[in-house]
């Protein structure tokens, strides 16, 4: 076996960059899209998507369907999966060295698996479909076109997306198999770089919260010029991205190092990932910085509940616990998949806090969506104006919090620009309110969740049920409910606390929408204030539903049925569009003279249509087209071809 270049590469790298799990063929693999010729790509492996890391590559098509897609290894087809979002139409080949590649996002298969899916279609009579063939149907040899890119699925925009997996379907990192088709000579870029505290009594420049700070450069050597002030446990945060010539493209970061006063502290290597560790995406960037602003930002260490095997190296899971007033580097190195690096360094000067001071600041940890508190791991923190006496000083009142049946109270951890900043530490208790000098404010925090534990809540307005998988780490949730407009909110926490499987949902509505109640469904109402369908069993009069998402939920009737419009009706082709503007298409049947026809589904476009070569499909005569939506209104489109 032949030791590629870029295996070499990553070795002599191992001591100080690059870690290396295996080592691979050479040439085993051919690159699928236009092999042996310069290719770009759109996205890389592991890149940071908005609910998962990604499993392959994104290759480039030149922004058209129908470039030709070769084999990357001999072997067989041994799964196809046709869907309307998702991977589209997808092949999944298994290969000799006990590897499989998949193959989506196509447009077309080869003539022999088209012939072979279609056969399946119209037995089942569904264009959705999922396939596994036998050994002996569908051989494939090295090279050889098995289809046509697209834009299938939930595709962006038409390109192949292409994986390597190896065993167990672990998808490994495909730029492993030295593919000199892609060329990168560029290093990871910074962008910023953030500092968070991680306990109640930790201080990034005298104050509690996250605190973003630019970054300057000189080529691939980043720092940031400010001297930040520092106690306690806090950690660092990174807004980087890697990019390839000849693109614009953005791509993630491969591998990140990062030493404290030079001893190794963190390091992590994107090289291989099991889907099941999927959505930790959520806890290895910031979630909430990601939903609230559309930034993503590394996280340095590693949160409680994150499982991620990608860490190679971790001391105090790469949190920072600076205790004295001394002068401290931070040293951060990012490498991508071949070897071009970039440095950032920070400087960090340990600084003991003052409880009685009083101080203005440039960077000011505000909370979000005008709320006066904010919860940041255990602590609750909390702002109120700061009163002045005649001689100008702050007045330090004390606040006392309700919690436990008692009222404690607690004065300003400290004053700045204009605000007395109060810190409580939500392990001694559940606040539900505060008095603040005779205003009572009411907190909607309800209940502590633990994590990997099954939990049951029950209120009058719904119940909320997490089973063991569901929380990455303690809950203190949050639940509201609101009469708006004769319409009944279902507050259930905050939108930007990620969760890692479903809750179960029970509402127990007081009024309901018109409609029949059998149309009436849950929709989670987004921040543009659209209506996204959840569903929901109705039992009596309450309704269940599952969701993966906190936030505003409320009922609605759809009593409209879907909206048909005919495109092309001919001997040629039937195309149509279809439509439903409220809790979307669940299914639909095409029939000409009373037989089955295939359809395929766009739903970006929200098209259906006949494939030229379908033989199957007859085009003249009688059609009727049945579409029905997710609340079961049906429009039945006819005509005569």
């Amino acid at each position: 076996m032949k030791l590629n270049k870029l295996t070499l590469l990553l070795a002599l790298l191992l001591t100080s960059t690059v870690f290396v799990s295996t080592t691979l063929e050479d040439d085993y693999y051919v690159f699928p899209i236009n092999p042996g010729k310069r290719n770009y790509l759109s996205g890389n492996f592991c890149e940071l998507r908005s609910s998962h890391m990604h499993a392959g590559l994104d290759i480039k098509v030149g922004g058209v369907v129908g470039a030709p897609v070769h084999a990357a290894a001999e072997g067989y087809v041994s799964r196809i999966k046709i869907s309307w979002g998702g991977y589209g139409n997808a092949l999944y080949l298994q290969h000799p060295n006990g590897t499989t590649t998949v193959y989506a996002h196509l447009d077309q298969f080869n003539d022999k698996i088209a012939e072979y899916v279609r056969e399946a279609q119209y037995q089942q009579k569904t264009f959705d479909i999922e396939l596994f063939p036998d050994k002996e149907d569908l051989q494939v040899k090295r090279g050889e076109i098995i289809g046509k890119a697209g834009n299938s699925g939930s595709s962006g925009g038409p390109h192949l997306h292409f994986e390597i997996r190896g065993a167990n379907q672990v998808p490994m990192d495909p730029l492993q198999f030295n593919f000199s088709e892609i060329v990168d000579n560029l290093a990871p870029y910074v962008r910023k770089v953030a500092l968070v505290t991680l306990d109640k009594d930790a201080r990034i420049n005298g104050q509690f919260g996250r605190f973003e700070f630019p970054v300057r450069s000189n080529g691939n050597q980043y720092e940031v010029s400010e001297n930040i002030r520092v106690h306690g446990k806090v950690g660092i945060e990174l807004a980087a991205y890697d990019r390839a010539d000849g693109v614009r493209n953005i791509y993630g970061v491969t591998s990140t190092e990062m030493s404290f006063d030079g001893e190794p502290y963190f390091s992590y290597l994107t090289d291989k990932l099991a889907f099941g560790y999927a959505k930790n995406i959520h806890v290895f960037t910031n979630y909430e910085e990601r939903y609230r602003q559309d930034r993503t930002f590394y996280k340095l260490y590693v949160d409680d509940g994150n499982t991620l095997p990608l860490y190679k190296s971790l001391k105090n899971k790469g949190k920072l616990n600076i205790q004295d007033n001394e002068q401290h580097r931070v040293d951060v190195k990012l490498i991508d998949h071949y070897g071009n690096s970039s440095s950032l360094r920070l400087s960090l000067k340990g600084s003991a806090p003052q409880p009685e001071a009083n101080f203005k600041v440039r960077y000011f940890s505000k909370p979000y969506n005008q709320q006066n508190y904010h919860v940041r791991g255990n602590t609750l923190q909390l702002f109120a104006p700061a009163d002045k006496d005649p001689e100008g000083v702050y007045e330090r009142k004390l606040a006392k919090f309700f919690a436990n049946r008692m009222g404690y109270e607690e004065a300003p951890a400290y004053v700045v620009n204009d605000m007395a900043i109060y810190l409580w530490d939500l392990r001694r208790g559940m606040p539900d309110s505060v008095d603040l000098c005779g205003s009572t404010q009411k907190f909607p925090l309800k209940m502590k969740v633990p994590a990997y534990n099954a939990f049951s809540f029950y209120q009058p307005e719904m119940d909320i049920y997490f089973s063991k998988s569901t929380l990455f780490d303690t809950l203190y949730l949050t639940t509201d409910y609101q009469v708006d407009a004769d319409r009944e909110i279902f507050t259930i926490h905050e939108d930007h606390t990620p969760l890692k499987s479903s809750i179960k949902v029970k509402l127990k509505p007081k009024m309901l929408p018109p409609g029949p109640k059998k149309k009436t469904s849950v929709y989670r109402l987004t921040t543009s204030g659209d209506l996204s369908y959840e569903g929901g069993e109705w039992s009596g009069n309450t309704i269940s539903f599952s969701t993966r998402s906190f936030g505003d939920y409320v009922l609605a009737a759809d009593t409209l049925s879907p909206v048909v419009t005919p495109i092309n009706v001919n001997n040629r082709q039937l195309k149509f569009k279809i439509e439903d503007q409220m809790s979307g298409i669940k299914n639909y049947q095409m029939y000409v003279n009373g037989k089955w026809v295939l359809m395929r589904y766009d739903y970006k476009w929200d098209v259906i249509w006949t494939e030229s070569d379908d033989d199957r499909a007859e085009l003249s005569g009688e059609y009727k087209l049945l579409v029905e939506d997710n609340a079961g209104n049906e429009k039945v489109f006819e005509g005569k071809i």
